[in-house]
């Protein structure tokens, strides 16, 4: 068994604001929410215990402000995370086997991913809906996995959360 939490990026300034997409940070709104995300993370108390987050400035600073709401647990920058296709955003996640992995990266990789575990379960719950219909900035949804393959993962959709406009 697996937990795979997906939770994109809070919150970016405007591309025309950083010398390139990788340098953009989060606004003040994208630090609120985080913090929230990160706050609404450890209420489920899922027992996080592994963070894999890109290396773009604005899943930097998410992961700064959504880790301390988790306790202990490892970080760890994945270069190939930066704008990652849903097929290897899942191979990075299940390659430790039993963990609960956070992974904080980029639409559309990361809702694609979503999707796609979704389709696989065949949920169409209100839950399952919300996160089908879009996955905005500094939202998560966390799922319950069985199976090491994306097309046979055995998934089911355990939480989601979303930033209130």
């Amino acid at each position: 068994m697996h937990t795979l939490i997906l939770m994109r990026h809070a919150k970016a300034v405007r591309p025309e604001t950083a010398p390139d997409d990788e340098s953009r940070g989060v606004t003040a709104r994208g630090e609120t929410e985080a913090l929230a995300a990160g706050l609404a993370l450890k209420d489920l108390n899922l027992g996080v215990n592994r963070v894999l987050v890109s290396p773009a400035a604005r899943t930097q600073q998410t992961a700064a402000r959504v880790v301390p709401a988790l306790g202990p647990v490892s970080v760890e920058t994945v270069a190939s995370l930066y704008l990652a296709e849903a097929e290897h955003i899942f191979a990075e996640a299940m390659a430790k086997a039993g963990d609960v992995t956070l992974v904080i990266g980029h639409n559309p990789g990361l809702h694609e991913c979503a999707v796609r575990l979704l389709e696989q379960e065949q949920a169409w719950s209100q839950l399952a809906v919300a996160v089908r219909t879009g996955f905005p900035t500094s939202a998560f949804a966390a799922f319950s996995l069985r199976g090491d393959v994306l097309e046979a993962a055995g998934p089911s959709l355990v939480a989601a959360w979303q930033p209130r406009d």
